[in-house]
């Protein structure tokens, strides 16, 4: 009988510490690979356009926070069995701002997603070099975090936010939350779908139907194209939103600790996903950058005497 208890002591104890443990490196790896990942814009700028390196900036940015404030309040929580502050105002923050930066990502997602449709349809060049100017993005940046932080109040308001609960090791959704989260991600997918949609047959079409010419605007018009999205990358984008959309309310319906530990990370980790995945000249920046970090650090260290001598005055 003791040898039993025993062993049930250390197996909720070890599924305890094996959820603290991925929140904590999860939280720390992706807080690592997202500071990379926004290092390296800067350095394949030529390659990528200014309001891509903008919309991924941002999201990566409330990527940050969103694991920021997770990856070391839950393992604390727990840890000691007991939430992270015991202040009935306070206990809320962790929380209201994981929800208020995952809504900023969900609504950013949409307009990443509109900005890549657009930038296959080619009549569509002269309204996309003015809706997505340096100006509108840092507007739009405004404006959805407004939306975002209405949108986090109006939950306080109405119900009580989500909290993790330690016994459970989930986190748990009053059901207006619930509600609410769903209604938003499909307001997010729709759009991002019906662009997705518009941008295949625009580009099924013109491959399908249109004959190149030897002209130089069309010579122009086709080196310009050879960079732009292909029909199998934005089908796979729209795949990759509807499988990610479909997990995501699946994780709000459920009191799964992996289904909820997906909600905070998938949400977190899809930015970084998908631009890893489908964007080669990322990929490549961040493979070489990977690279030459673990060069360095197994790179013997050299110290070089100085061979300057010391210079003593006369006086």
């Amino acid at each position: 009988m003791l040898y039993f208890e025993d062993a049930l002591w250390i197996r909720e104890n070890f599924w305890r510490d094996t959820i603290g443990t991925l929140y904590f490196v999860l939280g720390f790896t992706g807080i690592a690979f997202h500071l990379v990942l926004i290092s390296i814009l800067p350095e394949i700028s030529n390659f990528i356009s200014r309001p891509t390196t903008l919309i991924l900036s941002a999201q990566f940015i409330a990527c940050i926070i969103q694991l920021f404030v997770v990856f070391v309040p839950v393992p604390a929580m727990i840890a000691v069995n007991k939430p992270y502050f015991m202040n009935p105002v306070m206990i809320n923050v962790p929380a209201f701002f994981l929800v208020l930066f995952q809504t900023f990502a969900f609504i950013f997602m949409m307009i990443n997603g509109i900005h890549r449709s657009l930038k296959s349809i080619s009549p569509m060049a002269g309204c996309r070099k003015v809706i997505f100017l340096d100006n509108v993005i840092f507007g739009t940046m405004v404006f959805v975090f407004c939306v975002s932080f209405f949108f986090t109040v109006n939950i306080c308001a109405h119900t009580t936010i989500r909290r993790f609960n330690p016994p459970q090791l989930n986190w748990k959704l009053q059901y207006f939350e619930v509600i609410a989260d769903i209604y938003l991600v499909a307001l997010v997918i729709v759009p991002t779908i019906i662009c997705h949609t518009v941008s295949l047959v625009n580009l099924s079409y013109r491959r399908l139907f249109q004959k190149p010419t030897s002209s130089e605007e069309n010579l122009e018009e086709e080196l310009e194209d050879s960079s732009k999205e292909t029909i199998c990358s934005l089908f796979f984008y729209a795949i990759f939103d509807l499988l990610y959309c479909f997990w995501i309310c699946l994780s709000f319906l459920s009191t799964d600790p992996i289904l909820s530990l997906s909600n905070v990370f998938l949400t977190a980790y899809w930015p970084l996903l998908t631009a890893i995945t489908l964007d080669v000249h990322i990929r490549s920046a961040l493979i070489y950058r990977t690279r030459g970090v673990f060069q360095a650090a197994n790179s013997p260290i050299v110290i070089q005497p100085n061979k300057k001598e010391p210079k003593f005055s006369k006086f």
